[in-house]
């Protein structure tokens, strides 16, 4: 199975140190979601208009940072690309390792869902309803798991399980959606095309 070869942390890291509120997660879903929706979608405008650099801080750090955080994300974007481009079912969400404490992980995955409808709704989404086929309904059940750092848990070995599942639910949810969408995608995010 193919995976990203960068870091989770290291990404969270980039991004706090740009001031960004999102973790690695969140970015990853929201860079998913576009990918879904927008046909051509490129490292540059993505990272223009997801990006954001602290004003107060001097110029030669804000360009410092920029420039260590775009190339992180940068690979992360090609990485994502590659594997959602791919012939094979290698697509892998980017959340923390299992060394991570379940909650952190469940967060992360709350995140990465949040970011995921983020990116849809980013890349022009407007009327999930109207979609083709299952995808109204994945659109729910990923509301759903949007909310699950809400979720009480025990940290036990059923709770990793169903955890390990909602994730294979996932996982196998955006490889179907990235499929459908592509006859509903738009040329840039800014389109005024609506999807039916």
């Amino acid at each position: 199975m193919s995976e990203i070869d960068i870091q989770y942390d290291e990404v969270t890291d980039a991004l706090k140190r740009m001031n960004l509120e999102q973790d690695a997660a969140e970015i990853h879903g929201g860079l998913c979601g576009l990918f879904c929706t927008v046909n051509g979608l490129d490292a540059p405008f993505w990272l223009d208009n997801n990006l954001t650099v602290a004003p107060d801080e001097d110029a030669y750090t804000v360009d410092a940072l920029a420039s260590e955080s775009r190339t992180l994300l940068t690979q992360l974007f090609n990485a994502t690309e590659k594997q959602l481009s791919g012939e094979g079912f290698d697509f892998q969400l980017f959340l923390p390792d299992d060394n991570s404490g379940l909650f952190s992980r469940v967060e992360a995955l709350s995140n990465w869902c949040q970011g995921f409808l983020f990116g849809l709704s980013q890349g022009g989404l407007t009327d999930p309803e109207g979609l083709p086929g299952e995808l109204p309904e994945i659109i729910k059940d990923i509301v759903e798991i949007s909310r699950a750092e809400s979720y009480e848990l025990d940290d036990d070995a059923q709770d990793e399980k169903d955890f390990m599942e909602l994730v294979e639910f996932v996982r196998v949810a955006i490889q179907l959606f990235v499929s459908e969408m592509q006859q509903f995608q738009v040329k840039e995010p800014e389109d005024e095309s609506e999807y039916h």
